[in-house]
């Protein structure tokens, strides 16, 4: 079968077009066909070797595919040979022809749902778990989200706007801007340009943002406690910049008056807890079956071009998901 393997960790070039033995799925797991693949952070972040979860090398990349069961291993119950099935989080080795995973980490898909459509939902459900789970206790009624131009970041948009919650985007151009406003956001702020801070508290009359999601941190992170609101949370979905230069609790104690919250989230708190899993993809699925989610797709590229996605993904040039073809 054909994957896209890597020996060593590094920029796009270390992505190997690769001929691999197809393998038989072992005791409680499938071997899935691959339809769609899609393209994120979290493969960046296994490429460079700074995932947490990163599997020893060599390894496929890949954490999320929608696809076809081909065969099921022992002891496995609910799956059937040409089921529908999406694969997401720790189901690491999607750029493949054929997946071999846990089942944990596929989930079942209604029959005649779009496989193309399907691999827009594990964004989807990152987003409604920042949403509900990661933010519960949060009554917000504006939210600030950089990075928003991404496949995560349009979900975020989507979901928050239909819950009515006014989002502020933020971009780092103008053209960028334009299109998360296209997606439903109320406010765009081209960081490149503009004073965030500044731009947020202009927005919301000084009060601030209740919710900020934050992929990129970074050593100015903690100006980001200035435009938070009274009780509101700063939710850190990625790392992307690195970490603060200043220490975090002691910014926070600065600003004890607001009751400031800060939380790290990751999609593998799941990984101990597959019924809330569920629950949420259950209710993702809901929201596409009532036609209110478009998500919109950046480009569609043969799965050997692997190399040319995350050129895209290190220039920062995409604008919502991208898709690989086996």
């Amino acid at each position: 079968m054909k994957a896209i393997q890597i020996t060593q960790y590094g920029g796009p070039e270390v992505l190997q077009y690769v001929d691999l033995p197809k393998s038989s799925p072992q005791p409680g797991h499938v071997l899935v066909r691959t339809h769609t693949i899609g393209v994120g952070k979290p493969d960046v972040l296994l490429r460079t070797g700074v995932y947490k979860w990163k599997p020893p090398l060599p390894t496929v990349v890949g954490a999320e595919a929608s696809g076809v069961i081909e065969s099921v291993g022992e002891g496995v119950d609910g799956f059937a040979i040409g089921d529908p099935v999406l694969l997401l989080y720790a189901a690491i080795g999607c750029y493949a022809e054929y997946v071999v995973a846990p089942v944990r980490n596929v989930l079942p898909l209604p029959r005649g749902f779009d496989l193309d459509v399907a691999v827009h939902v594990p964004n989807y459900i990152t987003a409604y778990a920042l949403l509900t789970d990661a933010a519960a206790g949060v009554r917000a009624s504006t939210l600030y989200v950089n990075g928003s131009t991404g496949g995560l970041g349009i979900a975020l948009i989507q979901l928050a706007t239909r819950r009515g919650i006014k989002v502020i985007a933020g971009a780092s151009s103008d053209e960028k801007c334009a299109f998360a406003r296209s997606q439903g956001a109320a406010y765009v702020i081209n960081y490149s340009k503009a004073n965030v801070v500044a731009e947020v508290l202009r927005i919301t009359n000084g009060r601030g943002a209740e919710l900020i999601f934050d992929q990129m941190i970074g050593p100015t992170f903690t100006d980001t406690l200035e435009m938070l609101a009274p009780l509101g949370m700063i939710v850190s979905f990625n790392m992307l910049l690195g970490l603060p230069e200043k220490n975090l609790f002691a910014e926070m104690r600065k600003h004890l008056a607001k009751s400031p919250a800060v939380r790290c989230f990751s999609g593998h708190i799941y990984d101990g807890n597959p019924t809330r899993l569920r629950e949420i993809y259950a209710e993702v699925l809901r929201e596409f079956a009532a036609g209110d989610l478009s998500p919109p797709v950046h480009a569609t590229l043969p799965l050997r071009d692997a190399q040319h996605a995350h050129e895209l993904l290190d220039a920062r040039q995409v604008f919502g998901k991208l898709i690989l073809k086996p």
